[in-house]
């Protein structure tokens, strides 16, 4: 299917306030009503469709992490078959770390040096003027890969990570992990 971007908010954030600079960062804020997230949400957290698109797919947001890729090849006939050849797990780590490394992404996929910074700097900012709207005192971002509707797809969580607005850098965005719930916030 698709990856989704979705995000969250303090239980009472009035979205309507948001909506003038939601348009500018070309961000919906369509709610859901997701009952696996919300019951991994505190209470009342509000849980948004964040961004326009029709899919997030191309999103770089996390494009650089490839924990995904590994574990894949882990579980792949390959590796049961290296196995079966009495490779031990340093030699397996090492044959995978060494075929993502000839196999290297391109940031973002198709977009070009310009259009990363610019898109990463779009989040960044987004981040930013929601936390200094003092509508919320954070917002959540997560990443997950769909293979069903938005408001039933069932995800679990991996954790809940409180991050800092001064560690919002391009080198974090372009790693963040799936099923991570992100949550930015301003310190005081």
């Amino acid at each position: 299917m698709c990856f989704y971007i979705t995000t969250t908010l303090q239980k009472k954030t009035d979205v309507d306030k948001l909506r003038t600079f939601l348009d500018k960062f070309e961000m919906a804020f369509i709610p859901l009503n997701n009952d696996s997230v919300s019951s991994q949400l505190k209470a009342g957290d509000l849980y948004l469709r964040a961004t326009k698109s029709y899919c997030d797919c191309g999103t770089i947001l996390g494009s650089l992490n490839r924990q995904n890729e590994y574990q894949t090849l882990l579980n792949s006939k390959k590796v049961k078959t290296l196995r079966k050849k009495k490779w031990t797990d340093n030699e397996i780590d090492n044959w995978i770390r060494q075929k993502l490394q000839n196999n290297k992404k391109k940031i973002g996929g198709h977009l070009t040096t310009f259009e990363t910074k610019d898109e990463l700097k779009r989040w960044n900012l987004f981040i930013q003027n929601i936390l200094n709207s003092s509508t919320s005192k954070y917002v959540g971002i997560l990443k997950h890969w769909y293979t069903g509707g938005l408001n039933n797809e069932k995800i679990t969580l991996k954790k809940i990570q409180r991050i800092n607005l001064n560690q919002v850098v391009p080198e974090f965005l372009l790693n963040i992990e799936e099923d991570v719930l992100y949550e930015f916030y301003t310190p005081f």
